[in-house]
């Protein structure tokens, strides 16, 4: 009768345990299947967007994401890799499984010769690659190149996505930190040129010198990915202003000024933005009566202005330069009556950029405060948040004027060690890079926060009211509107390579580092017009845990053993438990 329990008690265990394998290769194979996560952070990372949830439902057939970031890596990299993984399964499942996610690494039995090519053809792709500095296994360093970045293909379209823009300003953690807040974003913006139809249209002011040639190339490709572009030459002074509209100014010549204002009026209406890029000559009133009337019917403005005239360039016939006032008196009167002053002058940073110049009998790097660095640590705004170091070259001040119903945020604000020259300025090249080593010329930096960038939005009430103005037919007082000024007009530059191409918006061919110029310039835009709600992706901040390495050093053995034994023992005490229970169990 004994035995005949046992053998009951035992078919039923056998049971029970392939009833328990049945269910887990069941359940196994429905998550292969089907993708469902709770999220439990106190951040919410892993819940997207509705803006991204939109985009994703866009993906009308199989999009493929291929991410070049994985191997061997340390564990830093290892914790973006894996954050960039989990969302874009957050991405497929709001796409309704159109993605297919790939996770490789380019790198992976490569030698060499074969691992500097990949890399350089990474660059050129718009990914560049990352030096991983691993020195988690006791005082051994290992130095490895990685690929933060991926390849999203849709309907013949392949975009580059770099989910990490290396900031000389902050340490590695931070950068990383930063790349996790930013890894939505990206894969949204890719999403967006995958899928979004180029309907909003920005007007690029031409005719008065403004800089429309290959650099600004680069920045022209990247609008060019989302919005329709068109140069619009505003110079009535200048015959070729006229020749789009012949027809209509020969059939009313006694009326042709005012036709063809109003011609240019109705053209540039039909943009979202107007961007006003460097301009070598002042506005007329009637060109500047059309941005106004523009910005009274809610147009936007990206004004990116020189108040001085001084090129890096010129240092390479002469060892100083004088920097002149370029004589936007026009242009500065009109931004006056807006709310910003535009000032002729010079800003020095100790935050800066280097150059090089020789020194000890050879070229070396030395810091040139005449190059401010802008950093998101001194401002808040949701088009600075997450964005690295945006370069500047030879920038002017700006001084915000307080306007009703209109606000005004600092985009660009410098450190506290800062200098102004007004114009006109003697700058010696060689004697201000030496002098930024000098604790005497340090202490002279005292000017405090200057701010070189602003963005104004609310109530604008136009300058032309008590001036003489075109008779268009209609006249609008003010209007609500936005627009950014920017005193530097060379913060949208490219460097040209001589064999043909462009480098990227902020790249430094002497140091090789591509600051957040594009960045900057691109969350600008998006900020003025774009509708997707791109931008407020950005406020979104992700608290990034990473392991302290200090106690990783001096406990690593302790918990090696821990994780090897408890396990051990806890199968082991199951095991005793249930030894005990059945013992009892087939013993009475």
């Amino acid at each position: 009768m004994v035995m005949k329990k046992r053998r009951l008690h035992k078919t039923q265990s056998w049971l029970e345990l392939m009833m328990v394998l049945v269910g887990l290769v069941v359940i196994n194979a429905l998550s292969s299947l089907y993708y469902k996560r709770i999220d439990l952070t106190q951040e919410k990372r892993y819940t997207l967007s509705e803006t991204s949830r939109k985009l994703a439902s866009k993906i009308e057939e199989k999009l493929y994401f291929k991410l070049y970031l994985d191997g061997e890596m340390s564990a830093k990299f290892k914790q973006l890799r894996n954050e960039i993984r989990d969302m874009a399964y957050e991405f497929r499942e709001a796409s309704g499984g159109k993605m297919e996610i790939e996770v490789t690494d380019p790198l992976k039995d490569k030698d060499k010769k074969e691992v500097a090519g990949i890399l350089e053809n990474f660059a050129e792709r718009g990914m560049e690659p990352m030096r991983d500095v691993d020195m988690e296994d006791g005082d051994e360093t290992r130095i490895k190149y990685l690929i933060p970045g991926a390849e999203c293909l849709y309907r013949g379209k392949t975009i580059p996505i770099r989910f990490m823009q290396f900031d000389v300003s902050m340490d590695m953690e931070t950068n990383i930190k930063r790349a996790v807040d930013n890894i939505e974003y990206e894969m949204a913006n890719a999403l967006r040129q995958c899928v979004t139809e180029k309907a909003r249209k920005i007007v690029v002011a031409d005719g008065n010198g403004e800089m429309l040639d290959a650099r600004v190339g680069s920045f022209a490709t990247e609008l060019g990915r989302y919005y329709n572009l068109e140069a619009l030459n505003l110079n009535v002074a200048d015959p070729e202003c006229a020749r789009p509209f012949e027809a209509q100014l020969k059939a009313a010549p006694d009326s042709a000024e005012i036709v063809l204002l109003r011609n240019l009026q109705r053209r540039l209406n039909s943009a979202d933005l107007l961007m006003v890029i460097k301009p070598e000559k002042d506005y007329s009133p009637a060109e500047l009566f059309l941005i106004d009337q523009f910005i009274m019917k809610g147009g936007k403005v990206m004004w990116l202005l020189d108040p001085v005239h001084i090129e890096i360039d010129s240092f390479q016939s002469a060892p100083t330069v004088m920097a002149m006032n370029k004589g936007l008196e026009n242009i500065t009167t009109g931004l006056f009556g807006y709310g910003v002053g535009l000032n002729a002058d010079l800003l020095q940073d100790m935050m800066c950029n280097r150059i090089p110049l020789p020194a000890g009998g050879r070229m070396q790097l030395v810091s040139f405060p005449y190059f401010p660095l802008f950093t998101s640590k001194n401002t808040s705004h949701i088009i600075t948040k997450n964005v690295g170091a945006v370069w500047t070259q030879f920038p002017g001040t700006l001084k915000v004027k307080k306007r009703d119903g209109l606000n005004t945020t600092p985009l660009l604000l410098s450190s506290a060690y800062t200098k102004v020259a007004n114009a006109p300025a003697t700058v010696e090249l060689i004697t201000v890079a030496m002098m930024s080593t000098d604790k005497n010329y340090v202490k002279t930096m005292k000017a405090g926060p200057q701010v070189s960038g602003v963005l104004m939005e609310g109530k604008f009430k136009s300058p032309f009211q008590y001036q003489k103005r075109p008779d268009l037919g209609s006249y609008l007082p003010e209007g609500k509107s936005a627009m950014v000024v920017i005193s530097d007009g060379d913060i949208i530059r490219n460097f040209v390579s001589s064999k043909g191409g462009n480098f990227p918006t902020g790249y430094d061919r002497y140091s090789q580092i591509t600051f957040a110029n594009q960045k900057f310039l691109q969350n600008c835009v998006d900020y003025l017009i774009d509708d997707n709600g791109l931008i407020e992706i950005r406020a979104r901040e992700t608290q990034l845990r990473l392991l302290d390495q200090v106690k990783v050093k001096e406990e690593k053995t302790y918990w090696q053993w821990f994780n090897i034994l408890l396990p051990l023992g806890f199968i082991l005490l199951l095991g005793l438990v249930n030894f005990i229970i059945r013992q009892r169990k087939y013993t009475r």
